[in-house]
């Protein structure tokens, strides 16, 4: 699982152009739903609500400009009695099960999954089915909640000051970002969540909200006493009517008969395609193997599966992810590779999801397809995201779960050959993370100790594709023996992106010269083409970056240092200093502390082997922040004088660019040492 901080101003910033606010849309997800005489219904529990004076009690308090946690109460008792449905009066039967949590000051339970510690002031959780009309009140401190039992949330502000909707669209109140954080929580506990409905309360004004991998949309402001019709609607519906599909549950993925997700182990789920007659039908076995905590980025989840039609597959890596329709799906990419390829993961099969629209009538899972469906909006949504999902036959776990120093050395030497092996063939992988490197099982074949995987943002040189990427040769003389060639992309900067994905997906191991270049900003703030030269050598900056994750990471969780505190304090710092930012100038300025002095707090506690292997590592990376920087590169000759005159290093570590024969090189030191550290 991945891990992340909490910072509302990221959020913020990442949020402005894709929120839709005052919006007509979000009230459309509660009135497709009909249940039978409605009308009368939502009467006889307004009725019951009044009565009660909880309205009343939680209105004084609003007026009173009282604490927010002095309208917890209030408003509980009004969401219970409209769970209640007020059954005595009205006759009518539940045929769903969910409850309105308040959860104080308990976090919900994220369970193997790194999560900040942050909660909304009400969840919508997944509870057992009970005969009555109402279900038996959950006691957060004593039942406790998980994360993946929520599927919807409220959040309430005292103030009608504090509410979602702006005049202008140039900023983001905070109640929206708190929300993007819990709806990509949400995600991320569920990934077959599509789109995550709330409700945010603020003073005597509510309106309802909508988030999904493309943006926000907002309702007006509705009056909690003159609308309490719409308040008791949406309550009844979210806890009591609506099916998990349309509360924005993945069509194509089904809990397996007798799992849920309140039940004590992750459940299991039955994955297709989508359509109609669809063969191809997988069943996830234990909790993701990886979960992205991006909201507005690809969403990417994969899973350990085994194929329910053909047992001879054995298990297989099932993955789902958001892509862009901009790009070659990863299927695709895969279609570019002559495999098997040894350190690359071995591709099945792969397709968009589908869901049906009409009768025998299939159409692609997009964000659009879901708003037009649901919300009734056919406006388009730019740069729309497409549900794509593939099986890859080989299969491993992360690199930080490696049990030895053997094999996490032979693992990740394994993956690095693959990565060459793809560059041969014209593909360059552009996003070397923790979630894309992988070791193998111990009974793997022969060169897949570890591999890579995740294709869906590399480039192909390739003459039949769209002339997106092209593979630039360049003579021997001026590029690195790895080099084979500039792999170059054009992009157009626009607001159509989808904001964050960088930053979640990959910006914390993105080579520095690339940190460097997003971080610079036309001053008049107009769209303009850019042209990025990715390079090999960037994607071995990443994979470097990515041993050190692995091994900080593998050491801390494992609590390998716990008897000398000191060294793991300044890890731990370490760690979350250079793998915790959240903006591309804090990530580039935790790099360059990084390489501005040796991490020997780390050297002095692994095994001689990964010594070798982080030491040479670190050397690699600073002399190319120094080749790739322009200010420095050009007095590099200056820079070697001055080393050997007052011997600070040999003369001849001239900065330069990361080739794979330095790293073989690294890696031959490291593996000759493994005999005698064991």
């Amino acid at each position: 699982m991945t891990a992340s901080g909490d910072s509302r101003t990221t959020y913020q910033q990442d949020l402005l152009g894709h929120i839709e606010y005052r919006s007509t849309k979000p009230i459309k997800a509660y009135e497709k739903w009909s249940i039978t005489s409605i009308d009368t219904i939502i009467k006889a529990i307004e009725v019951t609500i009044r009565a009660s004076r909880d309205l009343a009690q939680f209105r004084q308090s609003v007026q009173d400009n009282a604490d927010e946690k002095y309208l917890y109460s209030s408003l509980q008792n009004i969401f219970r009695t409209i769970e209640g449905a007020a059954a005595d009066m009205t006759g009518y039967k539940r045929t769903q099960f969910r409850q309105i949590v308040p959860m104080a000051e308990r976090v919900p339970d994220a369970e193997s999954m790194s999560f900040p510690d942050s909660k909304p002031d009400f969840v919508l959780a997944e509870v057992p089915p009970t005969p009555g009309p109402l279900t038996p009140a959950l006691d957060v401190g004593s039942d406790g909640v998980k994360w993946r039992q929520i599927c919807g949330f409220i959040e309430v502000k005292p103030s009608v000051k504090e509410g979602p909707n702006v005049n202008r669209p140039t900023t983001v109140r905070q109640i929206v970002s708190q929300g993007a954080n819990y709806a990509r929580l949400i995600m991320a506990a569920r990934p077959f969540q599509l789109y995550v409905l709330c409700i945010f309360i603020y003073g005597h004004k509510f309106s309802l909200g909508w988030y999904d991998r493309r943006g926000v949309i907002i309702s007006d402001d509705y009056d909690i006493d003159d609308n309490l019709n719409v308040l008791v609607n949406a309550v009844l519906q979210l806890t009591t009517h609506m099916t998990a599909y349309q509360l924005g549950h993945d069509r194509s993925a089904h809990l397996l008969e007798g799992h849920s997700y309140y039940q004590v182990e992750y459940p299991s789920f039955l994955v297709s395609m989508g359509a109609d007659g669809d063969t191809c039908v997988w069943k996830t076995e234990g909790p993701p193997i990886w979960s992205s905590l991006s909201l507005l980025g690809r969403g990417t989840a994969t899973w350990r599966a085994v194929s329910v039609g053909n047992k001879k597959e054995g298990v297989i890596v099932l993955k789902t992810l958001w892509r862009s329709q901009t790009r070659q799906s990863e299927s695709n990419i895969y279609g570019h590779i002559k495999s098997p390829l040894p350190g690359v993961a071995e591709f099945s099969l792969g397709d968009d999801v589908r869901i049906p629209v009409a009768k025998e009538t299939h159409a692609r899972v997009t964000v659009g397809t879901l708003r037009s469906l649901i919300l009734d909006d056919d406006v388009g949504v730019p740069d729309d995201a497409i549900l794509h999902r593939l099986a890859l036959k080989t299969v491993g776990h992360p690199l930080w779960d490696a049990e030895t120093t053997k094999d996490f050395i032979l693992g990740s030497l394994a993956a690095l050959k693959g990565h060459e092996g793809l560059v041969e063939q014209g593909v360059l992988h552009r996003d070397m993370s923790p979630g894309n490197i992988f070791l193998g099982d111990p009974s793997c074949a022969e060169g897949w100790e570890g591999f890579i995987a995740d294709l869906e943002l590399a480039s192909v040189a390739q003459p039949e594709t769209e002339t997106i990427v092209s593979l630039h040769l360049l003579p021997p003389t001026a590029g690195q023996l790895n080099t084979r060639g500039i792999f170059c992309e054009e992009t157009v900067l626009s607001s159509s992106k989808a904001p964050g994905a960088e930053i979640t997906g990959t910006a914390l191991f993105m080579a520095g010269e690339l940190l460097d270049l997003m971080m610079i900003s036309d001053t008049s703030k107009k769209v303009r083409p850019a042209q990025i030269e990715r390079g090999v050598h960037h994607d071995l900056e990443s994979f470097i970056l990515v041993l050190f994750y692995a091994v900080m990471r593998h050491g801390l969780s494992r609590r390998l240092w716990s008897e000398n505190k000191v060294a793991e304090y300044r890890i731990k710092r370490l760690y979350c200093t250079l793998f915790g930012g959240h903006t591309i100038p804090d990530i580039a300025e935790a790099r360059s502390s990084f390489l501005g002095k040796q991490p020997l707090c780390l050297f002095g506690v692994v095994d001689a082997p990964t010594t070798a292997l982080l030491y040479g590592c670190w050397n690699l990376l600073k002399f190319q922040c120094i080749a790739t920087d322009p200010g420095i590169a050009h007095k590099a000759d200056i820079l070697a004088q001055m080393n050997q005159r007052m011997q600070w290093g040999s003369g001849s570590q001239e900065p330069k660019l990361i080739t794979y024969a330095q790293l073989y090189d690294v890696y031959d030191v490291a593996v000759n040492n493994l005999s005698a550290a064991h």
